[in-house]
């Protein structure tokens, strides 16, 4: 494929096929009931379908913005820019449009397997974010979600089991993001959470139906004064013929928190502190008895390895965030898409302030008599101005690829460059009040031989296809 049609092919809208029914939930319920090991599902969620219709439209380039700013994690590798890059560089030639269906490309289909393991969950969280944004347009109006990543959020608050790699713990079934979305009237604010869980899988629907299972119990894994989260999961199925994504619903309930926007200023403004929770073991009362049915007393905590993705034997863990909490809940989320849009921009220094010692992975009370200087990569930015059409200004990195006979692949990933002012200098609530309307403004922009996909986050990804002879 020639680099100026793969360009146009990126921002190439067509229909992601999308399915939510009663008959889902039987089917994601009977994959339940096969477990060997149903305990942990006696605690998950009611399951509910989801009014979408039967597709959403989006692009190639689209799914692969939400992927890049959803993996912008915080770290202070000197090769961590690269990586951001990689994000949206690897998965480039892997979506095309087939029959005005979202499809993978043949490219896609050529690789190994456990490369297809890591294409499926990569690729599954572009397109679960495309999913359940739309979804929650549709079901809170006027309000606008950020994807922040459950185990940063979490690391600033829990000690025990958060960044543990062991696949027989218990608390590795947390879910993958936590959405938190934002409204203003102009005058008052509203702060909420959807738990999202996101899979993907080449193999067949029936696999997806599987994951769903799982995903019941880890969508439930995070708590606010001992309350359910509103939830969403989406198992999206990858073919060559189309990708067809794959949505239930758990509900749940509560308000984060609620307030002027002067006083959701004041709170933004102050830094929090990390905490020292720790996990407990799900109760009884948690339960909903007979949601799926057990053979009796489960086994013995320890007596066998669950098969790969499976949950734990025994009652789940929960992460529950203390009710004299939801400020400090608030506070370390909206600071996490703070870090996140700056990062994205490649701005490390100014995204720092924004994260906890914790998440940055910093000792928590380093000896006195050491003067530590801060990583060299959390000092830099490579951030820089970028002139779009119509008078729109973009802060961000730019990535040059050099390719075969002479072509170079270029992409721009930034934000727009008032709310990275915004965040640049503190205010978080500004920024969050006026990302959608520069959504609003600039959201048609279009240029000829170039893919330009704006989120309603302000941030900006730009692909473009060049000739070094030139």
């Amino acid at each position: 494929m020639k680099l100026d049609s793969l360009v146009r092919s990126l921002g190439r809208e067509s229909t992601l096929a999308v399915q939510s029914s009663e008959e889902l939930v039987a089917a994601v319920r009977r994959q339940a009931e096969k477990a060997e090991d149903r305990e942990a599902y006696r605690y998950a969620k009611a399951l509910s379908p989801v009014p979408i219709g039967p597709g959403v439209r989006t692009s190639p380039a689209q799914v692969l913005h939400e992927l890049g700013v959803a993996t912008t994690f915080l770290t202070a590798s000197p090769l961590a820019q690269v990586a951001r890059h990689w994000a949206h560089v690897r998965y480039c030639a892997t979506l095309t449009a087939r029959s005005g269906c979202l499809a993978l490309s043949p490219h896609a289909g050529n690789v190994v397997y456990h490369h297809k393991v890591a294409q499926s969950e990569q690729l599954g969280i572009g397109l679960a974010l495309m999913v359940a944004k739309t979804v929650l347009r549709r079901q809170h109006p006027h309000w606008d979600f950020h994807a922040v990543d459950a185990e940063v959020a979490l690391k600033a608050g829990f000690l025990d089991g958060v960044g543990d790699v062991d696949t027989a713990s218990k608390t590795k079934k947390r879910p993958d993001y936590i959405l938190l979305g934002h409204h203003s009237s102009g005058r008052r604010s509203g702060v909420k959470i959807v738990i999202l869980e996101c899979k993907g899988t080449h193999k067949s629907a029936t696999f997806a139906y599987e994951q769903l299972a799982r995903a019941v119990v880890q969508v439930d894994a995070l708590r606010v004064a001992g309350r359910r989260q509103p939830s969403l999961m989406v198992a999206s199925h990858l073919s060559e013929s189309r990708i067809t994504s794959y949505v239930l619903d758990p509900p749940g309930d509560g308000e984060l928190w609620s307030g002027a926007d002067d006083d959701l200023d004041e709170l933004l403004h102050a830094a929090p502190d990390d905490q020292d929770w720790r996990a407990r073991t799900a109760v009884p009362d948690d339960a909903l008895a007979g949601e799926v049915p057990t053979d009796g007393a489960p086994p013995p905590a320890g007596t066998r390895v669950p098969p790969a993705g499976e949950p734990p034997p025994g009652a789940p863990e929960v992460f529950d965030i203390p009710a004299g909490q939801r400020g400090w809940f608030t506070q370390i989320l909206t600071r996490a898409v703070a870090a996140t849009t700056l990062l994205f921009a490649g701005d490390n220094a100014t995204a720092r302030g924004y994260a906890t010692p914790r998440q940055r992975g910093e000792p928590a009370a380093p000896a006195q008599d050491a003067l530590f200087e801060p990583d060299l990569p959390w000092t830099s930015s490579t951030a820089q101005t970028l002139p779009l059409r119509g008078g729109l200004r973009a802060e961000g990195t730019r990535y040059l690829a050099p390719l075969p006979g002479g072509q170079t692949l270029e992409v721009f990933r930034g934000v727009e460059s008032g709310l990275y002012r915004h965040l640049a200098e503190g205010r978080i609530g500004a920024y969050l009040r006026a990302a959608p309307r520069v959504f609003d403004r600039w959201s048609a922009l279009r240029r000829q031989g170039e893919v330009f996909s704006l989120g309603r986050d302000g941030t900006i990804l730009v692909v473009r296809a060049a000739d070094r002879r030139r």
